[in-house]
C-alpha cells in the first residue's frame, strides 16, 4: 500500500501555517507510559549512574548499540561485534571512501558524541533549525553528493520489493512545514508563543518525551534532507529528549534504537499510521521502547550492585565459586548442577548444600527436571 503526505497534522490560522499534532496528550495509556519512565528515570538517578563502576561499560555498549542499530535499519550489514571494534578504533584509523558501511557507523558516533556536547534543557539553540540541518550533515559525511540543507528534489520512500511506500510532501513545500514544527517545538519547550513573548503558558508546554517521539514522527513525515532521514530523525529526537532534566544526566546510557530494530515491523507501521493522522499508536510504540531500554539499562546495574552484594555475603568457599560461574549467565538462563560436579573439586553432598544457599539467597530456582536450576538474580 502507498500512503502519500496528508496534511492532518498542519493547519492553516489565517495565512500562518502551524504544526498542530493530532494526539491527545492526555490519553490514559500514554500517561501510564511517561509515568513508568519517570519512575525509570528516577530509579537510575537514585542508584547513581554518574559514580557506579559499571558506568563506563553501560557508556561503551549504548554507543555501539545505537551505531549498530541505527544503520541496521537502514540496512547495514556490520555485525555487532565489528562496530564494536570500529568504535575502539576509529578514531586511531581513518577510512577510504570504500568502506560506506564502516564510515556509516563512524558518522554516527561523531555525531551522538557531539549531541552529548550539546544542552538543550539550557539553550533552545542547541536543538534548532541550524542543528537538524548539522546533524544530517554529519550523520551523512562521505556518503552523499547531494548538497547540505533541505532536498530540492522528490523523493519517495520504497520497500524491499521497490514499490513506493509513502510518498512525503513536494521539496517546494519542506521549509514551510518545517518552520512551523520548529514554531511548535519553541513553544511546546518553552511554553512561549515565540522568542519575543515573556509569558510562559504551561498549558502549551509537554512531556519531554512526547516532544521527543513527536519529533522523531515529523522528520519521517516531512522527509525534509534528500538523504539520512530515518538516522536523522533517531539523533535530532535523541536531542530532543534531552530538556528533561534527569534524562540528560543518563543520556548517553540507553540505546532506543536497539528497540526499534527489535520491533521494525511496529516501527514503519505506526509512523506510517502517523502519516496519516494517528500519531497515538507510534507515540505508545516510542514510550515503550524507551521505558524498554531504561530498564534494561536499571537492571544491569541493579544485577551488578545485587551481585557485588553476594558476593560480599559468600566471603570464600565452594559457595562463591559456584556464584561466580552462574553470575556470567543471564536471568532466565538454564543449567545443570553436572556444571559444578565437573568443575569444582568437591563433594556432591558439598554441592548440594552449596546450591541449597544459593536458593536461599534467591539467586536461582529449582528447574522442572531433576537437577536443572535457573538463573533467577534480579528476581
Amino acid at each position: 500500500m502507498t500512503y502519500t503526505f496528508s496534511s492532518e497534522h498542519f493547519k492553516y490560522e489565517g495565512e500562518r501555517l502551524v504544526f498542530r499534532p493530532n494526539f491527545n496528550p492526555f490519553d490514559y495509556e500514554i500517561q501510564q507510559l511517561i509515568l513508568e519512565a519517570e519512575r525509570n528515570i528516577g530509579a537510575l538517578a537514585r542508584l547513581g549512574l554518574k559514580n557506579h563502576p559499571l558506568k563506563p561499560t553501560i557508556l561503551r555498549n549504548s554507543m555501539v548499540k545505537t551505531a549498530h542499530f541505527t544503520t541496521k535499519i537502514e540496512q547495514n550489514k556490520l555485525e555487532y561485534k565489528e562496530v564494536e571494534q570500529l568504535y575502539q578504533n576509529y578514531k586511531r584509523n581513518p577510512l577510504t571512501i570504500k568502506q560506506k558501511a564502516q564510515l556509516e557507523v563512524r558518522n554516527v558516533f561523531e555525531t551522538y558524541e557531539f549531541i552529548y556536547d550539546l544542552n538543550p534543557s539550557r539553550d533552545f539553540s542547541d536543538m534548532d533549525e541550524p542543528i537538524l540541518k548539522k546533524l544530517q550533515q554529519l550523520l551523512m559525511k562521505d556518503l552523499t553528493g547531494y548538497p547540505e540543507g533541505y532536498r530540492q528534489i522528490p523523493v519517495a520512500l520504497q520497500d524491499s520489493d521497490g514499490i513506493v511506500s509513502y510518498q512525503p510532501p513536494p521539496f517546494n513545500q519542506v521549509p514551510h512545514l518545517m518552520n512551523a514544527f520548529f514554531s511548535w517545538l519553541y513553544t511546546s519547550v518553552t511554553g512561549h508563543i515565540h522568542a519575543y513573548d515573556s509569558k510562559i503558558n504551561q498549558e502549551k508546554k509537554l512531556h519531554p518525551l512526547l516532544i521527543s517521539g513527536i519529533t522523531h514522527h515529523l522528520i519521517g513525515y516531512v522527509h525534509p534532507f534528500p538523504d539520512g532521514n530515518g538516522r536523522t530523525a533517531r539523533a535530532f529526537s535523541t536531542l530532543v529528549g534531552l530538556i528533561h532534566n534527569d534524562l540528560s544526566k543518563i543520556k548517553d546510557a540507553f540505546s532506543v534504537e536497539e528497540y526499534f530494530d527489535k520491533r521494525i515491523e511496529d516501527y514503519y507501521d505506526t509512523l506510517m499510521l502517523a502519516t496519516q493522522g494517528d500519531l497515538k499508536p507510534f507515540l505508545i510504540f516510542y514510550l515503550d521502547c524507551v521505558n524498554a531500554s531504561l530498564t534494561k539499562v536499571l537492571n544491569e546495574l541493579q544485577r551488578y550492585d545485587k551481585i557485588k552484594h553476594i558476593r560480599e555475603i559468600l566471603g570464600k568457599g565452594h559457595a562463591k565459586t559456584m556464584f561466580e560461574l552462574i553470575a556470567r549467565m543471564e536471568d532466565g538462563e538454564m543449567f545443570h548442577r553436572q556444571l559444578f560436579d565437573d568443575t569444582l573439586d568437591a563433594s556432591p553432598s558439598s554441592i548440594a548444600k552449596n546450591l541449597s544457599r544459593l536458593k536461599d539467597l534467591g539467586v536461582i530456582r529449582s528447574g522442572e527436571n531433576r537437577g536443572e536450576y535457573m538463573i533467577s538474580i534480579l528476581d
